[in-house]
């Protein structure tokens, strides 16, 4: 059966020159309707919406834009070499179809470094600026912020982004999730660290004493006292082995300065310190040491 369907479709073109010609013109222009319908409807079907590459954003700047319904946008950043982040997005106006001031409706902000969610939020023209708390992540992880319109109107929302970056002074290096990444600390300086994700991250801190003496060291919660927020500490001989004089102990915000008993170290020894299980994310601490009588 096909090889017979063959051998007629060569037939029939075989024939004479007019009737061939004829029906040549006939089929290369519905070949060429077919073309052009198939490329209108596959620019409805195979392609329905054109999607962009995300836009990399500078820390410490201020990025103006504005987005509308079913026209999400999408921006990354990168972590810097030291200090800390936090994202605030603010709305500046909101338009609708005619031009107008619009209120009411809200849009959509989430963002996220490492698979790390950092501000999820709604804001709108009067919410005045939504930021994330402060965030400490190793230099140069890939953060992205997903800003959508969710309400299906023709309002246009104007808004800005900024990603903070701040330095404190003698601020912990990520990763510092384990003794053998401990920050090193010394006597006279005062550390500042955060502790990211609550119950999960810990910060370790690594002592080497410069002379044989008595040291005691020192934590404190920065955070609001109102918060009830606390964290652990705890006090390490070795890499894996536990000293009972700083056992696994709260440090409570608004408490000040806490302080460890006395460690004995001689010259050269190493102790090490692990900060851990704070109540809430993004707790931020000090920490301290000095040599005492």
């Amino acid at each position: 059966m096909v090889a017979t369907e063959k051998f007629n479709r060569v037939s029939f073109w075989a024939g004479t020159g007019k009737r061939y010609c004829m029906k040549k013109g006939f089929v290369t222009k519905v070949k060429a309707l077919i073309l052009a319908l198939t490329i209108f409807s596959c620019s409805f079907v195979c392609n329905p919406k054109e999607v962009k590459a995300a836009t990399n954003l500078n820390l410490n700047q201020v990025y103006n834009f504005s987005v509308t319904y079913g026209s999400p946008q999408t921006f990354t950043f990168q972590t810097p070499a030291t200090g800390y982040i936090r994202v605030e997005v603010t709305v500046t106006d909101v338009k609708d179809g005619q031009g107008k001031t619009a209120y009411g409706n809200l849009i959509d902000c989430q963002a996220s470094v490492d698979n790390k969610s950092i501000l999820y939020t709604l804001i709108g023209r009067n919410s005045g600026t939504k930021a994330s708390t402060n965030y400490a992540f190793a230099p140069g992880k890939t953060g992205t912020i997903n800003v959508s319109a969710d309400v299906s109107v023709p309002w246009t929302y104007y808004y800005q982004i900024k990603i903070v970056n701040e330095t404190p002074e003698n601020f912990e290096a990520e990763d510092n999730n384990t003794a053998d990444t401990a920050n090193k600390i010394k006597t006279k300086k005062v550390y500042n660290g955060i502790l990211n994700e609550k119950n999960e991250d810990a910060d370790w801190y690594v002592f080497k004493a410069p002379k044989t003496g008595n040291y005691r060291f020192f934590f404190q919660n920065m955070d609001d006292a109102r918060t009830g927020d606390f964290f652990y500490v705890q006090g390490y001989k070795k890499k894996n082995k536990v000293d009972s004089r700083i056992p696994y102990t709260s440090v409570d915000a608004g408490k000040g300065w806490c302080k460890s008993k006395k460690i004995r170290l001689k010259k050269g020894k190493k102790y090490y310190i692990r900060i851990s299980d704070s109540l809430y994310d993004s707790n931020a601490y000090q920490i301290k040491v000095k040599k005492v009588k």
